[in-house]
């Protein structure tokens, strides 16, 4: 079931592409300027490099004012070129910069979603290499250097049996555009190289009968450590999926669930990513929102707090996750604040430099307790558990 931390992190890597993506607008905008403010080598009036460049620096200056405060003061000295070149690189800053931020969010969402596919896909795989165990079990001639058993095989299996049954989990493949039609050659290495040199599936193949335990025991293994650990199968599951590293451990628990109800056909549950995907990507969305349009004051916040650290060493991803986290601990008052707390320590060890767990938790710890005692952070309800 996708949990709340997938979807902080989520947040966090759209506000980091944002960032970048800012970024990179911000030096098209410069480019901007100083295309305005080249030399027009086919005029045939007398062109004042030295001015032109000061006027370049100038419009820099006022381009960086807006993006930071979104204001520029009034200054008379400014030639009024210079205050209108920097205006329209501003806009176009701005522009790109939103509709950039905007696709981030989708991005992150879509992928999120992905998951989903992924793991009906992990399903599927599943059921095409008991299609390559059918086929191999009734191969009349085997290669006598390397005999296999063929008393039983993965398509013997009752859990495999219920999954290819099913209609739902059918429709599900067909839904989600999954077809291994060009991929059989993947699949038959998978199963040569694989699952047919496992030791454990070996052994399940020399015994003729099996009981229910042991079918839901087989097949669980070869999930977790053929399809999930082994090199064939996970090197294209990571190209499929670059943030694989996230969604494997979810995608396996999707699966196991998913697997341990397929004893019959009547028990099958197709496990759900989520039970309110409206509700998870809002808390996304939301966490996004605020942490834009309160950036400044988390600012604020943040500069008493690190006075004696140099703000350019800061990791920009602990920053980010620093003002993710003051955005859930300010505005959702329902979530306790140490929950909040360890989540992103967690989040910061993860996707962060080695020292910014401690570092976050440093920070966040005297915040929230300075915060709370101004009132700016309010905790009720389940919001309020552990707090003290």
């Amino acid at each position: 079931m996708l949990n709340r931390r997938l979807l902080r992190t989520k947040a966090v890597q759209a506000l980091y592409a944002r960032k970048l993506t800012a970024d990179a607008n911000r030096l098209l905008a410069l480019d901007q300027i100083e295309e305005a403010f080249a030399p027009d080598l086919n005029s045939m009036e007398f062109q004042d490099r030295v001015k032109l460049t000061a006027m370049k620096k100038q419009a820099g200056v006022v381009l960086d004012e807006l993006i930071k405060t979104g204001g520029q003061k009034e200054n008379e000295e400014i030639p009024a070129k210079v205050t209108t070149v920097a205006n329209s690189a501003f806009l176009a800053y701005q522009r790109q910069t939103t509709s950039d931020g905007q696709k981030m969010v989708r991005r992150v969402l879509n992928e999120t979603e992905s998951i989903h596919v992924d793991f009906i896909r992990v399903l599927s795989m599943l059921i095409e290499l008991s299609h390559q165990a059918k086929l191999d079990r009734e191969r009349r001639y085997d290669d006598p250097e390397a005999p296999f058993p063929k008393d039983s095989g993965l398509n013997s299996n009752r859990v495999i049996q219920v999954l290819e049954a099913d209609k739902t989990l059918e429709e599900e493949i067909i839904r989600n555009g999954i077809s291994w039609t060009n991929e059989m050659n993947l699949i038959r290495k998978i199963y040569r190289e694989a699952l047919r040199k496992d030791a454990e599936y070996e052994k399940y193949c020399s015994q003729a009968v099996h009981t229910p335990e042991e079918d839901q025991l087989l097949v669980q293994y070869v999930l977790r450590q053929v399809i999930l650990k082994h090199e064939v199968p996970l090197d294209y599951l990571e190209q499929r999926d670059l943030y694989w590293t996230d969604h494997s451990e979810l995608i396996r628990g999707l699966a196991i669930k998913t697997l341990k109800s397929a004893d019959s056909s009547e028990t099958l549950q197709i496990a759900p990513l989520t039970k309110d995907w409206e509700e998870d990507s809002a808390f996304v969305e939301e966490l996004y929102r605020i942490v834009l349009e309160e950036s400044d004051q988390y600012d604020v916040y943040l500069d008493d707090q690190l006075k004696n650290w140099e703000l350019d060493r800061i990791a920009l991803v602990d920053m980010i996750i620093l003002k993710t986290a003051l955005a859930e601990l300010i505005h959702f008052p329902g979530i306790p604040v140490k929950v909040t707390i360890n989540e992103f320590i967690e989040i910061a060890k993860r996707y962060s430099t080695p020292k910014s767990g401690k570092f976050v938790n440093g920070v966040l710890d005297v915040l929230s307790v300075k915060l709370a005692k101004e009132g700016v952070i309010r905790k009720s309800g389940r919001g309020l558990i552990d707090n003290k």
